[in-house]
């Protein structure tokens, strides 16, 4: 054994070489296999080696032993790094106190020798090292924790994006000097690795028609129209089919096939997943935020580009923060460079020491500007200065005819990345006439300001834009967006029928996706039209891989992942989001909420103390501490934060809804109802107006759904003796479940199983109830989706006459949590339709003791008295309580 200890520290000290495409493996000079057998202790070998700097110790142990006590933790890191001690004797990693890092000789791997071929400019040999390399990336460390499945999507994606950009360009290279066959050949491993990057599709046809192999090329444009139809619902763009155009037996897909919904359920394959989301992973690979790194300088460069100042005849200020953020915009599409999100941009700008400030967030750079006008002239002064220490790193002043604008922004955003990356490449933006980019810069200012009045100002300066260029696309999409503000939907700010603002959105929307199939924001759009519905991800996935650094994009698309039930998914998303704009507490409550979803608490508040540390956004704080408290059931915490958040804000819709939820959880209806006064369906929610809530309940049709669940809707229809207008909006909805336009978990319910067996339609009622149940099955173990979970429990015992299952499970709820176990509007448990039977139980009535016991210990704590039994269990007429 020593001897061949011996031999193992001559050959590290000689050469080592690490497989990363497909399964790891470790190599010695002569080829043999050292690979270390324990997955974890492979799985921290390819940390280090992918990572851009050391790692600390903290965060391998976290990734490998998060489940394990701090100290089993560090006991077992130092077991794996035991395991690789020759590794480290022979100078190819470096073991620390606080880190782990590649050591000071190269430790060789497959895809550096794809990097190195890369810099050679060898498009044969790159071609052959693609066709021999496995795939995927570390195809043996899945399933070893959650935390590196989480890291590994990162990694694969990056490696995908980094593979793919790289082998478009080697086939490029190819086929200008004539080598036509390797170019066909990168083309083909590309597209196993990615089947909807359209690049390299291009490239690849090119190369078929090269050799003259047209065959080949309508095959290969084929399979992607194929892909991106099945998977994205869209179409290639339009230089890609015009690759074909003069190609004989071309075969167009059916007109309006593009246009089909999503079908929800159907098959989107994890590689669309990872290809979506690959452009944004590998700009985040090695530039994490000092929250996420504990303090550690961040690799790649970062620049914040502060709202710049006004002057001359415009004096509005929209125009000077919409030339910022056209920049920020074509900064963003760089791949070396990092860039702040606007919201934390402006927070810094607004900050006394806005030098500190940046500092503390790890952002390497500022770009700080004024614009002035004047006449058909625009003077745009820009400077570039290093956070470190305050140095002037550049200025540049640009006088140009005021059309000339997109060229100076394009200008400004091209010259900071050359100044900060090696790396840079020509920013394209939407260019118009100065009149239209006027109109659209002041709508994009107003639409910010989510007010009813605010947003139909934004509305009429977008359509003045259209009709003045009608080739505009950004102007399609953010009025697109528009209109879905200004509907009535419960989350939305205005009065517009949501279906007809829907109808119109999606107009605007596949418009701009006409006119420009590279703006991110069109797709962006095309998701928001079904705001918080899985149908949503797709379009959000696809706005995310063209505008990577927008980080409301990221937030968008972790909300649709969450209702898919992919929580580590949405988790990551809403993660990118923070790193992406680090003072919007907007993406903190998101996050933060769905952490105690999955119940990941002290992540959560350690989440939440981060933001409040940092941010003087007393909104913002206001927010997420009204938000913590609601996820917490802490009642009175919850209408201490509402009421603050009304006081000054009091004109805002939503102020009043999250006023009013807390209200009528405590049993205060009445008040919250009259805050409820403009929301027909949730005033005849709480003032027990049955009539009225059927008669608008009936007048909403299929679009009830997407509303029932705010108010327990259904549930009080049922309880008042009206399931029949519940059932008749369940076969209005049952068509559009079929064909992708309803989401079912909103239907597919309790309420609706009882509603249908109330009328007879057992049946029905049955098919409704396996499928509710495979769904909250899909819940997570802890935290409030568990409670969720509990509830769904308690009401499929109930309906399949289980009662002692369901007593049980409710007596256990009512002790740990009462309060979550309370209603909106609320009401006690002895007039929940679905307990019906059981009501005269004692176990119920002691459920609904303890659960009256917590509203009243809240009440205390908001200052209000107590409720009495009797006001509690209200009357069989009004149902709800009286108060």
């Amino acid at each position: 054994m020593a001897d061949e200890g011996k031999s193992r520290h001559n050959l590290w000290a000689s050469e080592a070489s690490l497989s990363l495409l497909g399964p790891l493996r470790l190599f010695g000079r002569a080829g043999e296999d050292l690979t270390p057998k324990p997955r974890k202790t492979r799985a921290l070998l390819a940390i280090v080696a992918l990572a851009k700097g050391p790692v600390p110790r903290g965060r391998l142990a976290d990734l490998l032993w998060g489940d394990r006590g701090e100290e089993q933790a560090k006991a077992s890191l130092r077991q794996a790094l035991y395991e690789l001690r020759d590794l480290g004797t022979a100078g190819f990693l470096t073991v620390e106190r606080g880190f782990v890092a590649i050591g000071p000789k190269r430790l060789s791997t497959d895809l550096g020798e794809i990097e190195d071929l890369v810099a050679k400019g060898q498009p044969a040999d790159f071609a052959d090292a693609l066709q021999e390399a496995g795939w995927p990336v570390l195809s043996d460390l899945d399933d070893v924790t959650p935390e590196l499945d989480e890291w590994l999507r990162e990694e694969r994606s990056r490696i995908v994006t980094l593979i793919v950009q790289r082998g478009a360009e080697q086939a490029e290279i190819a086929l200008s000097s004539g080598d036509a066959a390797s170019a066909r050949r990168i083309a083909d491993c590309l597209e196993r690795m990615d089947p909807i990057d359209e690049r390299a599709v291009r490239v690849g046809a090119r190369a078929d028609l090269a050799t003259g192999d047209r065959a080949a090329a309508h095959r290969r444009v084929g399979r992607l129209e194929q892909k991106l139809l099945e998977e994205l619902g869209l179409e290639p763009a339009p230089e890609t089919r015009a690759l074909l155009s003069e190609a004989p037996g071309r075969v167009e897909a059916p007109k309006g096939l593009e246009q089909r919904p999503v079908a929800v359920g159907g098959r989107i394959s994890r590689r669309v997943i990872l290809a979506c989301v690959a452009a944004l992973a590998l700009l985040l690979a090695g530039a994490a935020l000092v929250y996420w790194r504990g303090g550690a300088a961040a690799a790649n460069p970062s620049v914040a580009v502060l709202p710049f100042h006004e002057a001359g005849q415009r004096t509005q200020g929209y125009f000077a923060s919409g030339v910022s953020d056209e920049i920020l915009n074509l900064l963003s599409h760089e791949r070396s460079v990092r860039v702040i999100g606007r919201v934390s941009a402006a927070e810094i700008a607004g900050r006394p020491n806005s030098l500190e400030a940046a500092q503390k967030l790890g952002i390497s750079h500022l770009l700080d500007g004024s614009v002035q006008t004047a006449g058909d002239r625009v003077l745009v002064i820009v400077t570039l200065t290093r956070v470190s220490d305050g140095a002037q790193m550049w200025s540049e002043k640009y006088e140009r005819k005021l059309g000339d604008i997109f060229a100076v922004q394009s200008e400004i955003a091209s010259t900071v990345a050359s100044r900060l990356s090696r790396s840079f490449g020509s920013s394209v933006n939407q260019t118009t006439t100065p009149e239209v980019y006027d109109r659209y810069l002041a709508a994009r200012q107003l639409l910010r300001d989510r007010r009813e009045v605010t947003l139909k100002e934004a509305d009429r300066l977008l359509r003045e834009a259209i009709r003045l260029d009608p080739n505009y696309a950004p102007a399609y999409a953010e009025l697109s967006q528009v209109l879905i503000l200004r509907s009535d939907h419960p989350t939305s700010y205005g009065t517009l029928p949501f279906r007809q603002a829907r109808a119109e959105a999606e107009t605007l929307a596949r418009k701009a996706i006409a006119l420009d199939p590279n703006l991110g924001d069109a797709y962006a759009a095309l998701g928001f039209l079904y705001l918080y519905d899985k149908r949503a991800t797709p379009y959000y996935q696809k706005a995310v891989a063209l505008s990577p650094q927008r980080s409301e994009y990221h937030r968008w698309l972790a909300q649709s992942l969450w209702l898919l039930n992919r929580y580590d998914e949405a988790i990551a998303e809403y993660r990118r989001a923070i790193e992406i704009d680090p003072l919007w507490g907007i993406n903190y409550e998101h996050l933060t909420g769905q952490l105690h979803f999955i119940g990941r608490d002290a992540e959560a508040n350690e989440v939440a103390r981060r933001f409040l540390a940092l941010s003087s956004d007393q909104r913002g704080k206001l927010q997420l501490l009204r938000s913590m408290a609601n996820d917490e059931s802490r009642a009175a915490d919850n209408l201490r934060y509402a009421r603050a958040l009304y006081a000054a804000y009091p004109q805002e819709r939503i102020m009043k809804f999250w006023l009013a939820s807390p209200l009528s959880l405590l049993g205060e209806n009445r008040e919250a109802a009259e805050l409820m006064s403009s929301e027909p369906i949730a005033h005849a929610a709480l003032t027990g107006n049955w009539v009225e809530l059927a008669k608008r309940a009936e007048g909403l049709g299929r679009d009830y759904w997407e509303r029932a669940t705010l108010w327990n809707t259904e549930k009080l229809l049922i309880a008042s003796g009206r399931s029949d207008v519940v059932v008749r909006l369940y076969d209005q909805a049952v068509p559009f479940i079929r064909f992708g336009a309803i989401d079912p978990a909103l239907i597919y319910t309790p309420d609706t199983v009882l509603a249908l067996r109330t009328v007879g339609r057992d049946a029905d009622a049955n098919a409704v109830l396996v499928a509710a149940e495979k769904a909250s099955a899909k819940l997570p173990p802890r935290g409030v989706g568990h409670i969720q979970r509990e509830l769904d429990l308690i009401s499929f015992a109930a309906l399949r006459g289980r009662n002692d299952d369901a007593l049980n499970r409710l007596d256990a709820l009512t002790r740990g949590n009462p309060v979550a176990v309370g209603s909106l509007p609320a009401m006690s448990l002895v007039n929940n339709p679905i307990l019906a039977g059981l009501k005269d139980d004692p176990r119920l009535l002691a459920s609904d003791e303890r659960v009256r016991a917590a509203v009243n210990a809240e009440r205390g704590k908001a200052g209000v008295p107590p409720i009495s039994n009797e006001a509690w269990v209200g009357d069989p007429k009004s149902l709800l309580t009286k108060n």
